[in-house]
């Protein structure tokens, strides 16, 4: 449905110089437009012409209409836009359960677990208000220099995108970051996707630079450790650490997103 501002305005001046006062309405703006909108679907073609009908529904209520309340003007606007807000798909991690997995090896060093985390209950919450994983993933990219591809797959092979995966050596978030090592990376909130994912990349920039862009040493070293890399090679590794880096690589190579 589409209004003609002008041709309003027009129709309303002609109403005023006339000699007998015009009708009420039948009904009110609100529900004219609640009967006019389809109730199964709220397309982003007819949400568009809701907003622009809201702003001249604002526009053609600073007369006699102020003294009736806001709610009673706009419910019926106010309704289809809820409509189709309900209707856009949520945003933000998954929201796929993580796979059970292993202990992190014995000893390791690293702030980050070393394994798929083992996912303990939580809320499918959609994280409103933050930006989507994929937006994140791309930010941290650009700021530290690391292919979104390895990212993706280290989330993949850590949490499989659960924000609020929690593994059995307590690692937090998308990324698996130990609370120590969150503190050391500035995090307030692991379970927070956007401060999980920078930091999270910021710890395998480190990794990388350390070993001169070898990434099965950078990986291994965010998995196992950088000490145990450094003391130990990579030519011995535990069996976790290698099954990890089979998968990261694996993911990495299949472009999971």
């Amino acid at each position: 449905m589409s209004i003609d501002p002008i041709a309003t305005a027009q129709s309303w001046g002609a109403a005023k110089k006339g000699s007998a006062p015009a009708a009420a309405p039948a009904v009110s703006f609100g529900e004219l437009l609640s009967r006019s909108a389809v109730p199964e679907q709220v397309s982003a073609a007819t949400a568009a012409e809701i907003l622009r009908l809201k702003m001249l529904s604002c526009a053609m209520s600073l007369g006699g209409d102020e003294q009736r309340p806001a709610a009673t003007r706009s419910m019926g606007v106010q309704g289809l836009l809820d409509r189709f807000l309900e209707q856009l798909p949520q945003t933000g991690g998954a929201g796929a359960a993580a796979a059970n997995a292993a202990e992190p090896v014995v000893g390791a060093e690293t702030g980050v677990a070393g394994s798929e985390a083992a996912a303990v209950a939580v809320s499918s919450d959609t994280f409103a208000g933050h930006l989507p994983t994929d937006a994140i993933i791309e930010k941290a990219s650009r700021r530290y220099g690391v292919d979104g591809g390895l990212i993706r797959a280290i989330i993949k092979a850590e949490s499989n995108f659960n924000p609020r995966a929690v593994s059995s050596a307590g690692a937090q978030g998308l990324m698996q970051l130990m609370p120590a090592t969150a503190r050391g990376l500035g995090v307030t909130d692991s379970f927070d996707p956007e401060q999980n994912i920078m930091a999270g990349t910021r710890f395998l920039k480190d990794m990388l630079r350390r070993y001169g862009g070898n990434i099965n040493e950078a990986l291994a070293a965010y998995n196992w450790g950088p000490g145990n890399v450094d003391r130990h090679g990579i030519d011995n590794l535990p069996r976790e650490t290698r099954s990890y880096l089979g998968r990261v690589k694996g993911y990495y190579s299949q472009n999971i997103g």
